[in-house]
Order: C-alpha cells, then structure tokens, then sequence
C-alpha cells in the first residue's frame, strides 16, 4: 500500500506545468486545476497526512493498527486531492465547450440578421414596385429587428462564457471568442470495463479501509487467553459489519455505473442523430448551391439553406460536447466524485 501510495503522489505531483495564454483545451484544464481552492486546500491535507504517516512509521513504539490508520489517511487525502483535480478538470471543460457553443450561437445570428437584413431589401424593392404590401414590409422589418435582438443575446451570452472561464484559469482576460475544437470524443467504455475498476471508486475504497482495519482489530483480540469473549466478539461484530458494508458499497457502484453508462449511451446515440442530420444538410446545401449556379433560386434562398446547415452544425457540436460531458460524469461516478 505504501508503494502504491508513493506512486499515486508521484503522478498528480509530477505534472507539467501548462500555460493558459494559449488557450488550447489541455492547457485551460491544467491552469484551472493550478487555480481551484479545493485542489490546494486538498494538497495541504495531503501533506499533513504524509508527515504524520512519516511519524507513524519512524516511531518503533506505534502499533499496527496505528499504522494501518495512518496509511488509510494518507491514502484518503490523495484520493480527495485526484477528486478536486477531476472536479476542477470538469468545470473547465464544461465552460470551454459553452465558449464554442455561445461562439456558434453568435455565428448563426450573425448570418441570420444578414438573411433578415437582405430579405428587408428585397421587400422593399418589392413594396416600391406595387408587388408586395405595407404589411409585407413590416412583417420583414420586424423579422430584421428579432434578429438583431438574438445577435445581441449571443454575444451577451458569449462575453458571459468567456468570463465564466477565464475566471476558473484566473486570467484577467477573458478567454478568445474563438477557441480550437475540444479533443475528439472516445468511445464509451465497455460497462464490465468499469465494473473491473470497482476498487478505484472512492467509497469502495474506505470500505476496503475499514474491513482492513476490522481484520487487524480483530487480529489483536483474537486470543482468548488475553482477551475478553465480549472484545472477540464485538471485533468479529465489527468485521462482519464491515464486509457487509463493502458488499453493498460494490452494489450500489454497480447500480450507479449502469446508470451513467446508460446515460452516455444515449447521448452516444443523440450524435449520430445530429450527424446524420447534418450530413443531410450539407448535401442540401451542395444540391441548392447547384441550382443557384444554375439560375433557379436565388442567393437569398442559398444562404437559407447554409443557415440551416450552420444550425445543425452548432447541434451536432453540442451534442459531442454532451457525449463528453456524459463521459466525465461515467469517469467521476467509477471514482465516486459526488
């Protein structure tokens, strides 16, 4: 345990250390782990949980079961510090993808206040010409005037996620509007994968702590020369409590996990429905782009078509962000972050 406890330490300790100024995806999670509260207050504990092991082991006086309780607590404190690091991870993540989604947001309003704008024109090039009414015109001036309203809530949307994010790096700058693509999503774990993790999850782990700790209190009274019936039984009392609570800690893991897994499934399933609806749209953009070359619609209908393959652009792309984000909740409900 203790080797393995060394090891752990060594891996969150021995990160690199990253730079948000570019702004790329791994860096922007990095800087707001190094900028979490909870990640430093948990590093904190972490090294006072090491010293009073360090103590523990050094004193030739201290008992097993001291030690024993010592290395739990070393090991609690680095599971809490891996817990704050995928917390703070999560929200960076969750704020990067709303930039991109806010960014998409203010793209489509921005090319749909242009369609108003120009279909604004054309009504009244219309109404000069005896061919389209005073309520026509109207009707296209207040299409143009929603669509400026729409441009102005995504951009205040987009400022707001921008803000959102730089302050979890603590960057006195807002994060660009413009941000590159978040990692491709992985493919969904199988479930008996996860299942075979069992003993990273967090609550799991103290059960196995206290059913350690239980077998070495029981180890100590387990003579009846020395100890009193009444001690031995209420330590094998103890130990069979303790199994049992893992038992059911393992249950209710199972449980949670077929959940999320479930939960991620679907979101698995709601992208391949974005995409292959984008991928219908962008064939009704080429087919339309066509008949404009050709003379038969005209470019006001051309940019209709591409706002609607830009809408579905924007869906596709939150449906991934969505499968990811159903990925990191599958990941912290296997590590038991809650």
């Amino acid at each position: 345990m203790r080797n393995r406890l060394v090891f752990l330490l060594l891996v969150l300790v021995m990160l690199p250390s990253v730079h948000a100024s570019s702004w790329r995806y791994d860096a922007v999670l990095e800087e707001a782990v190094e900028a979490s509260a909870a990640v430093g207050s948990a590093r904190i504990d972490l090294d006072t949980a090491r010293r009073d092991l360090e103590r523990v082991e050094a004193d030739p006086t201290s008992l097993l079961i001291a030690r024993l309780q010592a290395e739990h607590a070393a090991e609690r404190a680095l599971g809490s510090l891996a817990t704050a690091r995928l917390r703070a991870e999560d929200a960076a993540a969750s704020a990067y993808g709303d930039v991109l989604e806010a960014a998409d947001t203010v793209a489509i309003a921005e090319a749909a206040l242009a369609i108003a704008e120009r279909a604004l024109e054309a009504t009244a090039i219309r109404l000069d010409a005896g061919a389209a009414t005073r309520l026509d015109f109207d009707r296209a001036e207040n299409d143009r005037q929603g669509a400026a309203r729409d441009l102005d809530d995504a951009t205040a949307r987009l400022t707001s996620a921008r803000n959102r994010l730089a302050s979890l790096v603590a960057s006195d700058d807002a994060a660009p509007a413009a941000l590159d693509p978040m990692p491709a999503v992985a493919d969904t774990p199988a479930l008996e994968r996860l299942l075979e993790r069992a003993e990273e999850n967090a609550q799991v782990r103290a059960a196995l702590q206290q059913v350690a700790l239980a077998e070495a209190q029981f180890a100590a009274v387990d003579n009846p020369i020395s100890s009193a019936r009444a001690d031995i039984e209420a330590a094998r009392d103890r130990l069979a409590a303790a199994r049992l609570q893992l038992g059911e800690q393992r249950r209710s893991l199972t449980l949670l996990l077929r959940q999320a897994h479930d939960a991620a499934g679907a979101a698995q399933s709601r992208l391949r429905s974005a995409e292959a609806s984008l991928g219908t749209a962008r064939e009704d953009e080429r087919v339309q782009a066509l008949r404009f070359d050709s003379g038969v619609v005209s470019a006001l209908a051309l940019e209709q078509t591409r706002l609607q393959r830009m809408r579905l652009e924007s869906q596709a792309r939150a449906a991934e962000h969505a499968l990811a984000a159903a990925l990191r909740q599958l990941e912290s409900t296997l590590l038991g972050v809650r």
